[in-house]
């Protein structure tokens, strides 16, 4: 499911002011009890229940309580696993995301980041459990416009346990990807990632 969200867009707040539009760039893969890296490894604590509902939901905690992480559920219900969303690109919106970002960053940095992404979004631990799949909803998730972009992968940042699983995904060259980017190690000039 991870793979499958690259280039899916996020639109939140539709039909109001404050629209928003981005599309999912990079993502990690959590595999509930079967991944000691995962909020769910321990089982359905209070945090980590959402976890195991239906898929579709989002899942917001607040990360060593500074930042919000945004996570798309995807196994069936009983079964726990979700897909953190880690960067993506403005579609639209940009200036509201300035708004909560700062005038300062550059624009293919603004989402760049969980923090970052849940902050420019606006999400915070109120929209958790969500339902991503209904289009009234405050954030939905749709598919992708076009054909489906190319994907590689990598082991997972900022984890200390199962580091060595390759469940990150990113949309390979996108200037919105966070670092590092594994395509940088590829020889050519237009294989060093992206230039700010």
């Amino acid at each position: 499911m991870a793979r499958a969200l690259i280039g899916c867009r996020l639109a939140v707040d539709a039909g109001t002011k404050t629209r928003v539009v981005a599309t999912v760039v990079e993502c990690e893969a959590y595999l509930g009890r079967d991944d000691p890296a995962s909020h769910a490894f321990r089982g359905a604590t209070p945090r980590a229940a959402i976890m195991f509902g239906e898929p579709g939901h989002l899942y917001v905690y607040l990360s060593r309580g500074i930042h919000h992480c945004a996570n798309v559920v995807t196994e069936a219900g009983g079964t726990a696993g979700a897909v953190l969303l880690r960067a993506a690109s403005i579609d639209e919106g940009e200036e509201r995301i300035r708004r909560r970002r700062g005038d300062r960053v550059e624009a293919a940095a603004l989402l760049r980041g969980p923090g970052n992404l849940t902050r420019g979004l606006g999400l915070t631990l109120a929209d958790n459990a969500m339902d991503l799949c209904d289009p009234v909803a405050r954030m939905y998730v749709a598919a992708g416009d076009g054909a489906a972009p190319p994907v590689v992968t990598s082991v997972r940042v900022g984890v200390s346990t199962a580091t060595d699983r390759p469940l990150r995904f990113m949309w390979r060259g996108h200037p919105a990807v966070s670092a590092p980017w594994p395509w940088a190690k590829e020889k050519g000039p237009d294989q060093a990632g992206p230039s700010y």
